[in-house]
């Protein structure tokens, strides 16, 4: 990004209705707590402004990011290049049994505006951290079910900044994954069909979903979530990491989560490199025993793309 061209590159990202921070540390917007400064960090107030900014970046050929809740991000130790968040577009409503959330919505949000209007069938989410928008995109799952059996409707940003909506099968969802994974565009909201139920069973379901999640997962540190994608239905990652003794092993402030192996947490002052190190060596040693090649479920940032 060119020193002369940032304070016009300022003034226009913000002119098209955004907040707009230089150097704003990362570590602030990840659920790991890892992450320098990004060169600039833009939250854009509306879908309308998103696209007119990412219109900007692409004809000024200036490198970006887009990040959600930052629950599945490794970020490096400095970003050059802008780092667009969802943060502020976060619109719930409902209608009837359907709920339409915007992108940078929290999963809880929407979990608690549900309960609030006695809606049911989207508890298995309670705890999961991380906004609507990253949610589709990998089709989040936990505890049996998966965010895209809900979504009925999804809208996107296509490469021309166009919002398109498309419906559950078009979107392509399966294991972690859905078409806005591949395709050159942003999803901006989705909306969810849901049921009827009793506050009372609803509550009650959302407090057994979080006692397992308190019980099985690491949430006593930083972390960003399970760290490899399950290569095979019948191929569980965690307890694999496990047998082969790699609990606990720690590189700088990163750690295999002691709870859960499928984990890496941040003990304290952990990097972006501490990160890559423990997952190659993860990688490194379930292939050898096992023949498997895994691949990461967490998103890693390069300082310039």
């Amino acid at each position: 990004m060119a020193e002369r061209n940032l304070t016009d590159y300022f003034n226009s990202i913000y002119l098209a209705g955004a907040d707009v921070r230089l150097e704003e540390p990362l570590e602030w917007h990840t659920t790991i707590r890892i992450g320098g400064p990004a060169r600039v960090f833009v939250s854009p107030y509306s879908v309308e402004s998103l696209s007119e900014i990412l219109s900007l970046l692409k004809s000024e050929k200036l490198p970006y990011k887009i990040i959600g809740g930052g629950s599945n991000v490794i970020c490096p130790d400095k970003y050059e290049g802008v780092v667009v968040s969802t943060r502020n577009l976060n619109l719930l409503r409902s209608d009837g049994v359907k709920v339409f959330a915007q992108a940078g919505t929290s999963i809880n949000s929407v979990i608690w505006h549900c309960l609030a209007e006695g809606l049911t069938g989207i508890e298995f989410l309670t705890g999961l951290p991380g906004s609507v928008g990253g949610a589709v995109l990998m089709n989040a799952g936990a505890f049996g079910g998966e965010i895209g059996d809900r979504v009925t409707r999804v809208s996107y940003l296509d490469g021309r900044g166009k919002v398109i909506d498309v419906d559950s099968k078009s979107a392509g969802f399966s294991y972690r994954n859905s078409i806005f994974k591949a395709a050159d565009g942003i999803v901006v909201g989705a909306e969810f069909l849901l049921k009827r139920g009793e506050r009372s069973e609803i509550e009650t379901k959302m407090k057994e979903i979080l006692a397992k999640r308190i019980q099985k997962q690491p949430l006593e540190h930083p972390s960003a979530g399970s760290v490899f994608v399950r290569p095979k239905p019948d191929f569980y990652v965690g307890s694999t990491i496990e047998r082969l003794g790699l609990k606990s092993l720690r590189v700088g402030g990163a750690e295999v989560s002691e709870k859960h192996a499928g984990f890496i947490v941040n003990r304290g002052g952990a990097c972006q490199k501490d990160i890559l190190t423990l997952v190659e060596i993860i990688r490194k040693k379930v292939e050898e025993a096992t023949g498997v090649i895994l691949s990461t479920e967490i998103e890693i940032w390069k300082e310039v793309e």
